[in-house]
């Protein structure tokens, strides 16, 4: 595979990363809408269905993050064998961790929002 090849590849993978948290925070952002709105006007068994439906989906794009980041670790790996990576390529990687964490947190925080919603309404 040639160098363009492999840095197209790259580039692409980038922006499927930005699509997944631009995802991320649309899931996220609708679960915290919903908590604020109506959160304690829901049964046990909504909040419980709710919450599992957003779990799926934001936890699928964080599990498509990090799926995204290692592939693009592979590429560069390829890539370097052809020319030494720039300090942006290097960034892809280097930076990737922090998403995943920023993401992470982002679940626990909207799930423990909606928990002190429905906790302050009893």
């Amino acid at each position: 595979m040639t160098e363009y090849e492999l840095l197209d590849l790259v580039a692409s993978s980038a922006d499927l990363m930005g699509v997944q948290f631009s995802i991320f925070m649309t899931v996220t952002s609708a679960y915290l809408v919903v908590a604020y709105v109506a959160g304690d006007k829901l049964t046990r068994g909504q909040v419980l269905l709710l919450s599992a439906l957003f779990l799926f989906g934001a936890g699928a794009e964080v599990w498509g993050m990090q799926r995204s980041l290692i592939n693009v670790a592979e590429l560069l790996e390829l890539k370097a064998a052809h020319s030494p990576l720039t300090p942006y390529e290097r960034g892809i990687t280097e930076h990737g961790s922090m998403w995943l964490l920023v993401m992470s947190t982002g679940i626990v925080a909207a799930l423990y929002f909606m928990w002190d919603v429905r906790r302050r309404a009893s």
